[in-house]
């Protein structure tokens, strides 16, 4: 869903193309390109093989898993380049189809490794199985936080700030910009968000002695990745610009209300991380825009402005992910409420 979301944004200025939608797979290769966009190509579908490669696993032997991954991530490049022949923003490459495929390939390659039948996918299994529930509800939970944490990739972005759709839909800011109304909004998007994902987490760990750290580890993880996006993007002052005084009081008020709440029962956690979640959407897409978190090209470390290019990427995750976490938090509080 990601990659598809990714491949054809912005789902605008559709129309028929004058030639064969297949004709990019014939056309010479490109005179123009960059090994920076290959690699991104690539990297872009390495969590899509390994995903895939881990599922078929339990199916068919590992070699059959991993041919047919790297076969159907390739085949889902090819089907989305064909798709772009019909957006008029949008260009097919047959070098993106290949970059795509070595990359679901990479990935299919290294699910045996991470496997529990891996060594080092043994010792990932034994922690696991000590921590969380050994059940594929908490699988699609882990799945589901760590794609949390990538969301946190793209250093201009609102921190935690998930689920903003009004760039994609072109939504009008509702709410004048004022100093005081920024503030409380990023406060709360902030609080919401540290409440629902703290909730999630907690709500998947098995040994309730280990909730309070898991959850600490997981929130820290998210800090560390977007303060390492901003180190790798951006020359300072940018690489923090994001922690504004909204945002440390968000974290502040977040942390002291999420530390006695880890203690609820499962079933109230994945309730009230779903009223949180819905919550911080709400606020995110009624907050006035940040007119000082625009970051200026001068702020571009060098080197390093082709990774702009996956912010796209990162952008559709950061907008879908609640949706997910909210389809998996439902998914999960019926399950547990019919298995009392």
């Amino acid at each position: 869903l990601l990659v598809v979301y990714a491949s054809l944004q912005p789902f605008g200025d559709w129309r028929r193309p004058s030639y064969e939608i297949l004709h990019f797979l014939s056309a010479p290769w490109p005179r123009y390109f960059t090994l920076d966009d290959v690699l991104i190509n690539v990297a872009a579908y390495v969590p899509l093989g390994f995903l895939l490669a881990l599922a078929l696993s339990a199916r068919v032997k590992a070699p059959v898993a991993v041919l047919v991954a790297a076969l159907l991530a390739t085949a889902l490049s090819l089907a989305m380049e064909t798709a772009q022949a019909y957006l008029a923003t949008r260009i097919a490459s047959k070098l993106d189809v290949l970059a795509n495929g070595a990359g679901g390939l990479f990935g299919a390659m290294a699910a045996p490794l991470l496997s529990p039948t891996g060594f080092p996918g043994r010792r990932l299994a034994a922690w696991r199985t000590r921590v969380f529930d050994p059940d594929t509800a908490t699988d699609s939970g882990l799945i589901i936080v760590c794609l949390w944490l990538a969301t946190h990739l793209h250093p201009t972005a609102q921190l935690f700030g998930t689920g903003n759709l009004r760039h994609t839909f072109a939504l009008p800011a509702r709410l004048a910009h004022t100093p005081q109304l920024l503030l409380s909004a990023e406060a709360a998007i902030v609080f919401f968000n540290l409440l629902g994902v703290g909730l999630l987490v907690a709500a998947l760990v098995r040994d309730s002695r280990r909730t309070i750290p898991i959850v600490a580890g997981v929130i820290a993880t998210g800090l560390a990745v977007k303060a390492a996006a901003g180190v790798t993007l951006f020359d300072a002052p940018g690489p923090l610009n994001w922690l504004t005084p909204g945002v440390g009081l968000g974290l502040a008020t977040g942390a002291v209300l999420l530390y006695p709440l880890t203690r609820a029962p499962r079933i109230v956690s994945l309730v009230l991380a779903l009223i949180c979640l819905a919550a911080a959407v709400v606020a995110i897409n009624l907050a006035p825009d940040n007119p000082y978190q625009t970051v200026p090209p001068k702020l571009v470390a060098a080197g390093a402005t082709h990774l702009l290019r996956f912010s796209t990427i990162v952008r559709a995750l950061s907008e879908l992910w609640p949706f997910l976490a909210a389809g998996y938090l439902i998914v999960a509080a019926v399950t547990r409420r019919h298995s009392r």
